[in-house]
């Protein structure tokens, strides 16, 4: 007798649209939902020290939006459009000024100028090799890929590739006057 595994591995894969992504609603608790080439990606939600990067870099690029005038806007998780089979969604993405982000209600969203991944140990090796390059082609200007431990943070543009460490600042020709100490992504730990 067959098990049921050995019959679930024979079936051919499923390759899924954008619409069929979109009527599979909210993922349940604890876990979150992406669409990469067809393929539904499952991933545990984030942890704590995740969190607080996240918060971190929220509040520390708020207040740089806050500080002057057309300096765009930061967002938290939003759903990005990457193909007609693609759906990505970054941590954070911050919009230019001149704002491509409707506020309509519609997703998938543009998007950001700016898209910051936080990596967690499952996810690290899938945001560096495959989404990095995915936001890179569908517009984003700069990407950053942020690894708590240990505290790294590469900067990524079409061109260039360069690597932060805790002694260091995250600047950006994007966000002039911006001067962000790497160490404290980690503040509140």
């Amino acid at each position: 007798m067959r098990s049921a595994m050995a019959d679930v591995a024979l079936l051919p894969r499923t390759l899924m649209t954008r619409r069929e992504y979109y009527a599979l609603g909210e993922p349940p608790p604890g876990l979150w939902f992406e669409l990469l080439d067809g393929e539904l990606i499952v991933m545990n939600a984030p942890g704590a020290l995740h969190q607080l990067v996240v918060r971190n870099l929220l509040v520390a690029l708020q207040t740089w939006c806050h500080a002057g005038s057309d300096r765009g806007a930061m967002w938290l998780p939003l759903d990005a459009d990457i193909a007609d089979d693609t759906v990505l969604i970054p941590d954070l993405q911050w919009f230019a000024a001149d704002g491509r982000l409707p506020l309509d209600g519609t997703a998938p969203h543009p998007v950001g100028d700016l898209v910051i991944e936080v990596a967690s140990p499952s996810t690290r090796r899938y945001d560096r090799e495959i989404k990095a390059r995915r936001y890179l082609a569908a517009g984003a200007r700069e990407v950053w890929l942020v690894d708590p431990r240990p505290l790294r943070v590469e900067v990524l543009t079409a061109t260039r590739r360069r690597g932060l460490t805790a002694g260091e600042e995250i600047a950006s020709p994007l966000l002039p006057g911006l001067a962000l100490p790497v160490a404290s992504l980690l503040d509140g730990s």
